[in-house]
């Protein structure tokens, strides 16, 4: 029974009849107000335009009066020519709208006050009132109506309605049991499917219609975001641990990695011109790698503080393509560069990282002699987006998915930390980074940074 009462369906249908109970009696006098209601709105919106109207008139009467009269004579003109003027156009307006009572207060006037039409002071009224600027001498316009004309067509369309109104009652009665039946059959799936989903978060609703598709398309949406974010919050607490043991493991295998180097050095030039020398060049140039691994992974376990400065972007970009020339000396590749002098505040060193590890990314995925890069900076407000583009590769599905992951790499001799550094600066920035690749047809990267006061209120924390 507890279950019954506090069922939808129960209540809906609960509430339906009451309602139909107290409408037969309460039906006349609600529609009475909304036909009123309604007739008011209808009435005063004509008014308002008259009276809108009639202040626009007044307002071009009293600047055309200025214009043509001497200063020490204005007030001379607006009394007597203005008024009149003014009086002869309200009573024009009058005559095309005879129940209309209008009138205004306009203190520029000796005798400021005027009525037309007026239709008894002690009815009641829909009022319209239009201000008058002050620049026009301030004061209003007044245009109004008597209830009364409006209640008396209101009157008659009740009568009609209180005939008809227990037929559509009913009929509502029945539709409703039958869609409140159907509505609770699909209340009950929700039911269902909610307590699948504290067990599950992988089960999805399938696709209803109306509301309850809605509902469903929501609770599916919340729960691919609450997985997700769950699975972010792991991925989020997995970095911070593999930072931390990246630094330590770093620290560790710096110094003898130094040593390693250093004696390889030294026996490369003991060795110079003999056959044991070949032993020693492995030796060097894996020390090389290693210590190019061990950096990446320092400025990825342990970022620095920034360092912001102005700086100009055309200039920073012209800078970034010198610098990436030498990793096309067996390529012919067309740099494109679409950058006006846009000023941002921001650290010009690690932003120099970002973008040449994208731009050396762009000419790496050109596997062909000839290819083009084009870098383009767009002002969006407080930000600006800069594009890298490319006709390389491209990118599969895959990944494009993982490509900010650490240590996934799709390069034979990558570390797979180019692009984890590439956003952890933009982060740093408080920006966002965008990918758009196909494979086959190129890749862009959009990186979106702050012009200067996100950038300015971080660094000042």
């Amino acid at each position: 029974m507890k279950r019954l009462l506090s069922s939808i369906r129960f209540q809906l249908i609960f509430v339906l009849l009451v309602f139909i109970m107290f409408t037969f009696f309460l039906i006349s006098s609600n529609i009475t107000s909304y036909l009123r209601e309604s007739e008011i709105k209808s009435e005063a919106k004509q008014l308002n335009l008259i009276a809108n109207q009639i202040a626009d008139k007044f307002g071009k009467m009293y600047i055309a009066q200025l214009n043509a009269a001497p200063q020490s004579q204005e007030e001379l003109y607006i009394n007597l020519f203005l008024k009149k003027a003014f009086n002869d156009y309200i009573t024009d307006i009058s005559t095309a709208f005879p129940d209309v009572e209008m009138g205004y207060y306009l203190p520029v006037f000796k005798d400021p006050l005027l009525v037309i039409n007026e239709n008894g002071a002690l009815l009641k009224k829909v009022i319209v009132v239009s201000e008058v600027p002050k620049e026009y001498g301030g004061g209003y316009v007044f245009v109004s109506v008597p209830q009364e004309t409006i209640d008396m067509g209101v009157s008659n369309v009740v009568l009609d309605i209180n005939r008809i109104v227990i037929y559509p009652a009913i009929l509502t009665l029945i539709v409703v049991l039958l869609i409140t039946t159907f509505f609770s059959l699909r209340i009950m799936r929700l039911r269902r499917g909610l307590k699948q989903l504290e067990k599950n978060l992988d089960f999805r609703f399938p696709n209803y219609s109306g509301e309850i598709g809605d509902i469903a398309t929501s609770i599916n949406s919340m729960a691919e975001n609450l997985k997700r974010n769950i699975e972010e919050s792991q991925k989020a607490e997995n970095l911070r641990m593999l930072g931390l043991l990246t630094v330590g493991i770093v620290h560790e295998v710096r110094n003898p990695l130094t040593a390693i180097k250093g004696f390889a050095t030294m026996l490369n030039q003991k060795l110079q011109g003999k056959e044991e020398q070949r032993y020693v060049l492995p030796i060097l140039n894996e020390s090389e790698r290693l210590q190019r691994i061990v950096d990446d992974l320092l400025k990825y376990g342990r970022p620095s503080p920034l360092s912001l400065v102005k700086f100009d972007l055309r200039q920073f970009f012209e800078h970034i393509v010198e610098l990436s020339k030498s990793y096309v000396s067996n390529k012919n590749i067309n740099f494109k560069i679409n950058c006006d002098n846009i000023t941002i505040y921001a650290d010009e060193r690690k932003l120099e990282e970002l973008f040449l590890n994208l731009v050396i990314n762009a000419i790496q995925s050109i596997d062909r002699m000839d290819g083009n890069i084009e870098i383009n900076c767009k002002k969006e407000g407080k930000f600006v987006n800069v594009e890298i583009i490319d006709d390389g590769v491209g990118m599969d599905e895959k990944t494009l998915r993982n490509i900010f992951v650490p240590f996934f790499t799709t390069k034979e001799k990558g570390t797979g930390l180019g692009l984890a550094i590439v956003h952890r600066i933009v982060e740093e920035h408080h920006g966002d980074i965008f990918v758009e690749s196909e494979k086959g047809k190129g890749t862009k990267f959009t990186v979106k940074l702050p012009l200067e006061s996100v950038a300015y209120e971080s660094s000042e924390e």
